[in-house]
């Protein structure tokens, strides 16, 4: 029998391999809790087990509800009163209860303990100590305390990753899409998904985290609006998600805002300042950055406060590699940015934030070129959201030189990372807010534009930065500053190489190389080394361009650098192959690939795929060599780069493309090719260095982003073709009926997602594939 409160009449949607844990520690463990942040689904969870274990154990199992006892004092007689016992005096006398368990084999579940803790925690402790066959089972946002308490941390419903690509027939696997659909089908009876809603689904789903509590008020929602309609207001989901299903439900689980209510409640002072303090934080957070934005907040210990609200559920931690990072979920996150907003705190905490990155970002630059390139690049993967989050705010305030600052000085995780569109996008807006700082730091950033810019073989962009540059140098007063004036050349050299003239680039970039050398600056520097010697290489000059070359890896190697000593390796690869030494040509590749999946360098990776394609060709080795074309060529796209009109590399790639086809079959040069785009790029890179063999059979692949499914939502296709018409975002909030933010933030998704850094590449994209959009 099961006592105390009824177990709730909604059935368990999922959850089996969290029943099977949950059974097994009350197996081995008498006390068990179970914590997670409200609405997650630890009472649902706890019903159940107990539901399920009534039948174990013959003397009964007790649910008592705990959420609307107040009162610690009152604790015993809520317990005595589920069990079916009469306290007959005003003062609760525990051996009542110790004495009728004592010699019972039984389940008491303890709901809804997070406000009693310390109550629940003596209470539970002389249960325990007296009373050898019970176990009990409690649900809290935080752990009691207690010496044998085990705990488990209730996680979000299962979801789809971001990136899956999942038949809609294949949805159903996933909790939060299960429970969405089978919520929204009793209030819209016959409701699920079909071609027209999963992608909404599914995006709604993981924009809720896989919290139940949000995912029920959505469906809920289903009564009057469509998931699409649902995604589209998700910035407010606060009054999205304020009115649920009606009957015995709790008030705070009535709306998303009363189940966080009751969390925020119950947090100290301290800990709600830092609550609101960390929301400035995007994707997560490690422990020294949490220390320099919040730790200035709080009067208490630093880790004391955190600790607390790990406890609570408020932060996640979670276990990265080596390290620890927190997170909060993203419900939770917009709550504490509304509440540092109403502090009126907001503007010192993300200047906090974007102080602390900008100091990241500097000791990034210096330490760069050192044996730590694949630590320092693993840092800014973890943090890109908060580097955006501290680009925005720099720009926001009109501090440009510190978005330039930042932007320059992780000029290569912006290449590696495959987002040279993104980073060109950032310097755009930062360069539009008018940057008025120190002269070489802007000469470094405009160079590093140039630089992007001529990697998308945008030749109108680079010359536009490199005029800038020649002004930039023209104001200076008195002698020229070497720094200045060395990025210039470097900037300039690189643009010469790019339109034609190799012979007047080599000369910019190797006067450039004398001035960074007597700076002592080696990133730039190793960099010019590398053009110079490709730009050899390509000219005939073998012989100058494998000097150059080796002079390069004798600088970085012994300094255990990887990143631009894998370039020097790749392009000595190439002049193998030009010199006819394929040995050389392998050998070389084969130790920069190695480098390159060591650091993710998804540029540095697709030039060294090329050239095994190229090596492959050679060889007439068809098959291996339309595989790793394709492979390559399916890096370029995703990274905005055409081969075809890359200077210098088009011709070998035509030449390259030409032979491969000429000694196999159109239907076998197109299915390798199809095999090498669709086999990811660790695989590309195993086959390249002979550790595996392609596969018998290419993978789907791809889709194209306007394939029948686009990347961006309905409201967002509606967007860009406005801005294919050439409507500003003051004309699209007006002609859609949206805020001028809203529309703002539209175009900042459409440009994000397409990968795109201006409205005429969205424009060009629309004009495309409008049949497709429409």
């Amino acid at each position: 029998m099961v006592g105390g409160r009824t177990a709730g009449a909604s059935p368990l949607v999922g959850r089996r391999r969290e029943l099977d844990t949950i059974k097994k520690l009350l197996e081995r463990h008498r006390l068990v809790t179970l914590t997670g942040v409200g609405g997650s689904g630890k009472t649902r969870l706890a019903d159940r087990i107990t539901t399920d274990l009534a039948r174990v154990y013959k003397d009964a199992v007790w649910i008592v509800e705990l959420a609307d006892v107040q009162d610690p004092a009152l604790l015993g007689h809520s317990v005595a009163r589920a069990i079916g016992l009469q306290v007959k005096s005003a003062d609760f006398d525990p051996g009542l209860l110790t004495g009728f368990l004592a010699d019972r084999r039984a389940l008491i579940t303890l709901d809804n303990c997070e406000h009693l803790a310390d109550a629940c925690a003596e209470l539970v402790e002389d249960l325990l100590d007296t009373c050898p066959g019970v176990r009990i089972l409690t649900t809290s946002q935080r752990a009691l305390g207690l010496r044998n308490e085990s705990l488990f941390q209730v996680p979000p419903l299962s979801m789809p990753a971001v990136d899956a690509d999942v038949p809609i027939d294949g949805l159903g696997q996933y909790e939060s899409i299960s429970l969405f659909v089978e919520r929204a089908a009793t209030v819209q009876p016959g409701f699920k998904v079909t071609v027209g809603n999963a992608a909404a689904i599914v995006e709604l789903c993981q924009a809720l985290e896989g919290i139940p509590l949000a995912l029920e008020l959505a469906a809920a929602r289903t009564r009057v609006l469509t998931p699409q309609d649902m995604v589209e207001r998700l910035e407010d989901r606060y009054q999205l998600l304020n009115r649920g299903f009606r009957g015995k439900v709790p008030d705070r689980q009535r709306s998303l805002e009363a189940s966080v209510n009751w969390t925020y409640d119950l947090c100290t002072d301290a800990e709600r300042r830092m609550w609101a303090d960390l929301s400035v934080f995007r994707g997560g957070f490690g422990f020294d950055a949490a220390e320099a934005v919040a730790g200035a907040s709080v009067d208490e210990a630093f880790l004391d406060v955190l600790d607390s609200l790990v406890e609570r559920s408020v932060v996640r931690r979670e276990i990265e590699g080596e390290g620890a990072r927190f997170r909060m979920l993203e419900t939770l996150r917009l709550y504490g940015e509304r509440e540092l907003s109403r502090d009126g705190r907001a503007d010192v905490v993300r200047r906090r934030h974007r102080d602390h990155f900008l100091l990241r970002a500097k000791r990034f630059e210096e330490d760069w070129t050192g044996a730590h390139q694949v630590a320092w690049l693993c840092e800014m993967h973890e943090d890109h959201a908060n580097l955006r989050a501290a680009l925005q705010y720099s720009i926001d305030q009109s501090e440009a030189d510190d978005a330039l600052r930042m932007i320059s000085a992780v000029e290569p995780f912006w290449i590696t990372a495959g987002l040279v569109s993104e980073a060109r996008r950032w310097i755009d807006l930062a360069l539009a807010a008018a940057p008025q700082g120190d002269v070489p730091s802007l000469a470094v950033a405009l160079r590093v534009g140039a630089w992007f810019a001529l990697i998308q073989v945008d030749i109108d962009a680079a010359r536009a930065i490199v005029a800038g540059l020649h002004l930039l140098v023209g104001q200076l007063d008195g002698e020229p500053d070497v720094a200045t004036t060395a990025q210039s050349d470097l900037a300039e050299g690189l643009l010469a190489a790019w339109v034609g003239e190799a012979g007047r680039g080599i000369e910019l970039i190797e006067r450039s190389i004398v001035g960074l050398a007597d700076l002592g600056e080696l990133s730039s520097r190793s960099f010019g080394i590398v053009a110079s010697g490709m730009l050899y290489g390509f000219t005939g000059d073998t012989q100058r361009g494998r000097a150059m070359l080796e002079r390069c890896v004798s600088l970085t190697e012994p300094r255990g650098e990887l990143y631009m000593r894998a370039y020097a390796l790749s392009i000595l690869g190439l002049i193998g192959l030009v010199e006819g030494d394929l040995d050389s040509c392998t050998t070389k590749l084969g130790d920069a690939l190695r480098l390159k999946r060591e650091l993710g360098d998804r540029l540095g990776t697709a030039l060294i795929l090329e050239i095994f394609a190229w090596a492959a060709a050679v060889q007439n080795q068809g098959e291996r060599g339309a595989t790793l074309l394709g492979a390559a060529t399916d890096v370029w796209n995703h990274l905005g780069v055409s081969m075809h009109s890359l200077p210098h590399f088009s011709d070998r790639h035509e030449q390259g493309e030409i032979h491969l086809r000429s000694i196999q079959s159109p239907e076998d040069f197109e299915r390798a090719v199809g095999t090498g785009a669709a086999m990811g790029l660790a695989a590309a890179m195993a086959y390249a260095l002979g550790e595996t063999a392609a596969p018998s059979r290419p993978r789907k692949a791809r889709p194209d982003p306007a394939a029948s499914v686009s990347p961006l939502t309905r409201r967002e296709r509606e967007v860009a073709m406005l801005v294919h018409e050439g409507l500003s975002n003051q004309q699209i909030a007006e002609r859609l009926v949206l805020s001028i933010r809203t529309a703002e933030a539209h175009v900042e998704n459409i440009l994000r997602k397409l990968g795109f850094n201006s409205r005429s590449a969205v424009a060009s994209w629309v004009a495309e594939h409008r049949d497709r959009l429409t």
